[in-house]
């Protein structure tokens, strides 16, 4: 897990400049790699590669990047490739010759035995580029569900991409802009990063599951898909499942330095410390030579979790750190925690992931593996319910539609919200001026919106095809994105077997509806197949919480902060888009009683909003 930046110009002046802006690209980035650093520049070409290290395999130079081979390729990596020995093993068979004991080097190996191809033999997350000096290209990649972060940018001038935002704002022909369309979005529908344009004006996303092709010679970009999903056949997927999940946790054990685990009591982070404990009793692992080591966020209110995680750790034997969490301590991090996520806020939930890392990093544990994606493969939100009832009806299957009906008790769902959807699909066939109307009824905030945002919603009729929608549109990503930069703020690797085993999410993606939802019980398969191995209290829990905190308790606690936020810097945002002199004047109803909860976490998206503007100095907006 690193930190990448490249930078290409165009003209003979930016390149005089060159070197020194990657160099500052680089340091902006120091959190993601605090081991070492390393840039190499070719005058020649103009173009340079930088690289930020968090050693994780192979702690020595050899395996430092950017990593040269056959005096011809060039990578920077960050990520991990957790099959790379099984990868190393059949490189070697073809007459591979290694320098270190790294997965950079396979993942590099690979590329100049295999091509572009070799994206279809890895396990793991992965954002790189490989310059070939040869031909004067660029091959960049992004794993398929973008758990590792990759942006770039293209101007007159430069050409230049990043592991995050900030870097790309130290290249001097590219201005800070925000762009009204992500923050209608942001403000309207509590969505991020839904297109490639995000939050900046013209810095783009490369999407997961993607490659992009730079020639330095033509300055012709190419971006083009390469993941497509494969199937098997359902039966197959069940029976192989728990062995596939073992063998996804396995790899994931993989490293040279300690390693710990994410634990909110919930079904998903319990399951991952389980069979790592199941693994290391019987394997000796050597990144749990000091023991397992659980993390877990806390708070006084009705959210903790500390009942269910007390349990496992009991369960495993673990060594516990918990992370006392109160609104102070939010209010005190949220300008750090906006500056290292490049972009506002969505929930105060974020603050509580990011000090569980922290915590990890003061334990000094450089790995955290985390249940993320868990409830996106296997149908865990209530979300997915709506869908399941659909598809049993539209298929015929009637009485199985009743007995899951009557069984909606086990469930994160209810009665009253599935028909609420099914209310909501029909209302996207009404009029637009209706929909509107309904909108704002059913959302107040939209009161205070100036412009309003696209209504569309995605209607479906198959379980699998929703499932899919989440994990390669934007839902999956953005949580991912989440973690991926709290993590990174104290130079932790977290590792998430659930959004990034290709065998794991092949047979997720297999499995038949019923394997997914069964009497009413979510994750079904998941459940079934730690049965008896789990406290029966973890493993058939119905309530889901996950690393939350009390948001509108301790907004409320904190209102003259909110308030005096709004009043001192409303006059940075020149976006027109929210009527903030309405806002703070309705500021003391707002906080006035939790069932205002809705406004409250508007409030707080428009504060994280002004103090993004802030951070960034962004004073233009497109």
């Amino acid at each position: 897990m690193c930190g990448i930046s490249g930078l290409f110009c165009k003209s003979t002046t930016a390149s005089i400049e060159g070197a020194a802006v990657l160099s500052s690209m680089n340091d902006r980035l120091q959190h993601r790699g605090p081991d070492g650093a390393g840039l190499k520049w070719f005058d020649n070409t103009a173009f340079g590669l930088a690289h930020r290290r968090l050693s994780i395999i192979d702690l020595s130079e050899k395996a430092a990047q950017p990593m040269y081979l056959n005096e011809r390729y060039w990578l920077s990596f960050n990520g991990e490739i957790y099959n790379y020995l099984e990868l190393r093993t059949e490189l070697c068979a073809l007459g591979a010759v290694f320098q270190s004991n790294s997965d950079a080097e396979v993942l590099l190996q690979a590329y100049i035995f295999w091509g572009a191809d070799c994206l279809k033999r890895f396990n793991g997350m992965w954002s790189f580029a490989i310059y070939d000096q040869e031909q004067n290209t660029l091959f960049c990649a992004r794993d398929p569900h973008g758990v590792k972060p990759f942006y770039y940018l293209e101007n007159q001038t430069h050409f230049g991409f990043a592991s995050e935002i900030k870097a790309l704002l130290a290249i001097p022909s590219h201005k800070a802009i925000a762009n009204t369309k992500a923050l209608l979005a942001y403000f309207g529908r509590s969505k991020i990063e839904t297109e490639t344009e995000g939050f900046f004006k013209n810095i783009f996303e490369l999407r997961p599951g993607h490659t992009l092709s730079y020639d330095l010679t033509s300055q012709q970009k190419s971006i083009a898909k390469y993941y497509l999903p494969t199937h098997i056949e359902p039966k197959q997927a069940k029976d192989q499942f728990k062995a596939t999940l073992e063998n996804a946790v396995t790899l994931r054990l993989r490293a040279d330095v300690p390693l710990g685990f994410c634990l909110s009591g919930g079904l998903d982070s319990s399951s991952l410390l389980h069979l790592a404990a199941k693994i290391n009793e019987s394997k000796n692992v050597a990144s749990l030579a000091n023991g397992l080591h659980a993390f877990t966020a806390a708070n006084d209110s009705p959210l903790d979790e500390r009942q269910w995680a007390k349990q496992m750790i009991t369960h495993t034997d673990a060594t516990w750190h918990v992370s006392e969490l109160n609104s102070q301590q939010l209010i005190d991090a949220l300008p750090q925690l906006i500056y290292y996520q490049d972009i506002p806020l969505l929930s105060t939930s974020t603050f509580a992931q990011s000090s569980v890392m922290k915590s990890a990093a003061q334990q000094n544990i450089k790995i955290l593996i985390d249940g993320q994606g868990g409830d996106e493969l296997f149908a865990g939100y209530q979300v997915f319910y709506p869908t399941f009832f659909k598809e049993l009806f539209w298929t015929g299957r009637w009485a199985l539609f009743l007995r899951e009906w009557s069984q909606l008790g086990n469930s994160p769902s209810s009665k009253n919200y599935i028909l609420k959807e099914w209310l909501k699909d029909l209302i996207t066939y009404l009029p637009n001026k209706v929909q509107l109307f309904i909108a704002k009824r059913a959302n107040p905030s939209l009161t205070y919106l100036q412009q309003l945002p696209d209504r569309s919603r995605q209607r479906f009729s198959s379980l699998q095809a929703h499932l899919a929608s989440y994990c390669h549109e934007h839902e999956l990503k953005s949580l991912l994105r989440w973690e991926d930069r709290c993590s990174m703020q104290f130079g932790i690797e977290s590792r998430t077997p659930f959004a990034d085993d290709t065998e794991l999410l092949q047979t997720a993606r297999s499995l038949q509806l019923t394997d997914l939802i069964h009497n009413g019980w979510s994750k079904y398969i998941l459940r079934k197949a730690l049965d008896k191995e789990l406290p029966s209290t973890i493993s058939w829990r119905r309530d889901k919480k996950g690393f939350s905190v009390p948001e509108s308790a301790w907004l409320m606690e904190t209102a003259h902060f909110w308030s005096t936020q709004i009043e001192t810097h409303c006059a940075l945002d020149k976006s027109e888009l929210v009527d903030h002199v309405q806002l703070h004047k309705d500021l003391a109803r707002i906080f006035s009683h939790s069932k205002y909860a809705d406004l409250q976490n508007f409030v707080f998206r428009y504060v994280c909003y002004l103090i993004w503007l802030n951070e960034f100095n962004i004073k233009q907006f497109a």
